[in-house]
């Protein structure tokens, strides 16, 4: 299958600061087929869609979606599903950067498949010590949580606005596990997710220990009511002995939090992950460590 017309989607929430450098990725792009750019605004205050519109006339059928009745990353790309005119769509974040070939490399790839997951880098957005802050090595596979199937990164997936509107995105989660869960319920329906290595983009991780440690919270947070939503689809019992072992290693490398900036933020963020699973496993009644 060939699109007729694709849609890049990007939902947005105060996204002054780099909506701008992601416009002009896009700007760049080597795709030669018809295509529009969709921005689904949710809730913006900020000077956002000031920096969007300067930029109609130089990205095909540029405009605004409006998904301010209800914050939540879920809701915006629902609302970006429903709105685009684009038979295929592509969903990238306002704050990264997508790579010359990045659309091309989805379209391509979608031709057997019914959702696709492109390859994300982080080498080109990020100063050296934030980058310190994760966990290292390229990524060369699609991603797994809970050890269930597969996923792909929601700032970095391209899907046919058919299945995108039949799966649809579980807007009780606002934030932390939709990915997975959009994933995950596309393949239990039957259908077919594939990687594409070369539809790259260059991600940009939060500048500072603190907003890390809020994202990785919220992250963690998810995970216990994502689990109890599948208990019954297969997905494996959690290994809470594993996580028993990371909150040792942890207790352990507390002198990390005086060596360096470096060590320093990749403590946090793992003790706010592991924070998050603890409140989490509380509010979901379902204990996921």
């Amino acid at each position: 299958m060939t699109p007729r017309l694709v849609s890049v989607v990007i939902p947005v929430l105060n996204g002054e600061a780099h909506i701008g450098a992601q416009l002009a990725a896009l700007a760049g792009q080597t795709y030669a087929g018809a295509w529009e750019v969709v921005v689904v605004d949710n809730g913006c205050s900020d000077r956002t869609l000031e920096v969007a519109a300067r930029w109609e006339g130089r990205l095909p059928g540029l405009r605004v979606a409006d998904a301010t009745t209800r914050r939540g990353l879920s809701h915006a790309r629902n609302v970006g599903a429903a709105s685009a005119a684009g038979d295929f769509l592509a969903f990238c974040d306002a704050d990264d950067a997508a790579t010359p070939g990045w659309l091309d490399a989805l379209v391509r790839a979608s031709s057997g498949a019914d959702l696709v997951g492109g390859r994300n880098r982080w080498d080109e957005l990020n100063d050296p010590a934030v980058v310190a802050w994760r966990p290292p090595g390229a990524m060369t596979e699609l991603m797994r949580d809970h050890g269930f199937l597969p996923y792909a990164s929601g700032g970095n997936l391209g899907v046919w606005t058919t299945v995108a509107r039949a799966v649809g995105w579980d807007e009780r989660f606002r934030f932390g596990s939709s990915d997975q869960i959009f994933a995950w319920r596309a393949q239990l329906d039957g259908y077919r997710l594939v990687f594409a290595p070369e539809a790259v983009m260059q991600l940009r991780f939060k500048p500072t220990i603190a907003a890390t440690a809020r994202q990785f919270y919220r992250y963690g947070l998810s995970g216990a009511k994502a689990h109890r939503t599948f208990r019954d689809a297969g997905i494996p019992p959690p290994d809470n002995r594993d996580a028993l072992r990371r909150w040792r290693r942890l207790a352990t490398r507390l002198p990390d939090l005086w060596r360096s900036r470096e060590r320093r933020g990749d403590w946090v963020r793992q003790a706010s992950f592991r924070t998050g699973r603890l409140v989490g496993s509380v509010r979901a009644r379902t204990l996921v460590l």
